[in-house]
């Protein structure tokens, strides 16, 4: 039997008992309130034979006095009489149920029309002038003026109700005394049922629950289990769970040691490797550092000749300024001055700079897995437009236009390493337009189905309209020393291999759409806010 059958029962079993009772104290409350409202009954028929009898006795006074007074008008009240009629009625209808109270209720509406009939009788005596008639029928003991029939009939009419109400008032008094009762059974029955049921209960699983509960802590230490439980509850389930774990442990722990030898030695082989792979970087970055060093000093010796190219402008536009020539000549020296040549020493220092700056970069990526990014919050339009600063020169050569969305958001990522991608890739647009049609590249905010579909990423576009990319070489745009357009311009073809590499690094990721004839799309995902680690 199921544990849920079991705990369904042990519900069951108090509920049925407990639905029982409530059955019984519904009845008893029942009976309690039909009691109630037959003692109310009594006193409401006792309260309505009252009202019959005064109107009797103050019309019989009345009489009385109207006759002692020789005065005949007050005798006849057909209003009276009528209310009476009606009050007489409403008291048969209360006692409709009760052949015996029904019976004297008729008994006291002959008594009344009996003395109506006497009363009529008087009036016309009085009206004929005999009232000394009526008064010797007053003074006489017996007759219908006295009374005495309505009285008796009425009186026992009101002792028989008084009766059944005292009977019926201690129905109501026992009725609640049973409804007490029940509910105090009601109350300790369930109790009592409830614990019973329960210990039932728990003495039939508890020596199972225990055996489950130690197999589960030999199991956790590792030792061997105690044999299975019996039955095909859920407890007996579980402990067949436990010992298929604990053989499915074994056999895992067998192979572990298995693994574990093969592991240590993969590992000897991979630390030889290793170190094999370090003496090799090591070398790889001594090379870099020369390279580097090498080339760093032209650049700074570039700096510093444009610096005093640009000193050498400014006393040259002064000695125009004082030569005896034309006003138009000294304008024509002037503009060549001021604004072509400076101009060409700022496209020169920007593009130093930017060399610089990539060399520095190069510098950190030859550090393998040593290289640690340094995120910040980075604002790629000012990114764009150093870049489009730095490449002026070669967009202008190409006739190109560059554009910057307005707005883009920001990215977290390595100020160098990020600005060297998006380098690359304004770079990589540039150098392979089609001589064929004016170029137009634009970098921007990818929405929608273009954008990256993981959370917490933000996804950026370089697009061009330049020669587009096979779609036989699409796998191959992120693999190292790969080359398309070969002759379009010079290179080693390491760029966009680098590109992914830190990308990557960054936790983001880069992937490319293109139409040969058409142009190229490459779509670049990075962090929008700062990573756990870079």
């Amino acid at each position: 039997m199921k544990l849920l059958t079991k705990g369904l029962l042990i519900v069951a079993i108090p509920s049925l008992f407990e639905v029982l009772l409530l059955a019984s104290l519904f009845k008893s409350q029942a009976d309690a309130a039909e009691a109630e409202r037959w003692a109310a009954h009594s006193a409401q028929v006792i309260n309505q034979a009252a009202e019959v009898r005064e109107p009797m006795l103050v019309e019989s006074a009345r009489i009385r006095n109207a006759i002692l007074l020789d005065q005949s008008e007050p005798i006849g009240r057909p209003e009276m009489w009528a209310d009476l009629e009606i009050k007489v009625g409403e008291l048969a209808r209360l006692v409709s149920d009760n052949p015996s109270q029904s019976a004297l209720v008729r008994e006291i509406h002959a008594a009344i029309g009996q003395y109506r009939s006497w009363a009529d009788s008087a009036r016309a005596l009085m009206q004929r002038g005999q009232r000394d008639d009526l008064v010797r029928q007053l003074r006489d003991e017996q007759g219908p003026h006295r009374l005495t029939s309505f009285l008796n009939r009425l009186n026992s009419f009101i002792a028989e109700e008084r009766h059944l109400g005292v009977l019926r008032n201690e129905a109501v008094q026992a009725a609640r005394t049973s409804q007490t009762w029940l509910l105090i059974a009601a109350v300790l029955g369930s109790i009592v049922t409830a614990g019973l049921a329960s210990l039932a209960f728990t003495r039939s699983i508890g020596r199972r629950i225990a055996i489950l509960t130690d197999n589960a802590q030999r199991l956790a230490d590792g030792q061997v289990l105690a044999a299975r439980v019996g039955g095909d509850d859920e407890i007996c389930q579980l402990d067949n769970a436990l010992h298929r774990s604990s053989e499915r442990l074994n056999e895992a722990s067998r192979l572990a040691l298995i693994y574990r030898a093969e592991l240590e030695h993969r590992a000897a082989e991979l630390a030889e490797v290793n170190t094999d792979l370090r003496q090799q970087t090591q070398d790889n970055e001594m090379f870099i550092y020369s390279v580097s060093h090498d080339l760093r000093s032209p650049l700074v010796n570039l700096q510093g000749f444009s610096k005093e190219i640009t000193h050498a402008t400014r006393d040259l536009v002064g000695e125009v300024e004082r030569l005896d020539v034309p006003e138009a000549d000294k304008s024509r020296l002037r503009t060549l001055v001021q604004d072509d040549i400076d101009t060409s020493l700022r496209f020169i220092q920007n593009a130093v700079t930017r060399s610089a700056g990539i060399i520095d970069a190069m510098l950190r990526l030859s550090r393998v897995g040593r290289v640690e990014f340094q995120p910040v919050l980075l604002d790629i339009n000012a990114i764009g437009q150093r870049i489009i600063a730095a490449m002026s020169g070669s967009i202008r050569a190409k006739g190109a236009v560059v554009e910057i969305e307005p707005g883009l958001p920001a990215a977290w990522g390595d100020p160098t390493a990020i600005e060297q991608v998006f380098g690359n890739l304004v770079g990589n647009a540039v150098n392979y337009l089609d001589p064929a049609r004016p170029g137009q590249i634009t970098l921007g905010l990818a929405k929608g189905e273009q954008a990256a579909a993981e959370p917490g990423l933000v996804t950026f576009f370089v697009r061009d309209n330049g020669l587009g990319i096979p779609a036989a070489y699409m796998g191959k745009m992120f693999i190292a020393f790969q080359r398309l357009h070969g002759n379009a311009a010079p290179g080693e073809g390491i760029g966009l291999a680098l590109v992914k590499r830190v990308v990557e690094r960054h936790g983001g990721r880069i992937w490319v759409e293109s139409v040969q004839g058409q142009g190229s799309c490459f779509f670049l995902a990075l962090q929008a806010q700062a990573p756990a680690s870079s």
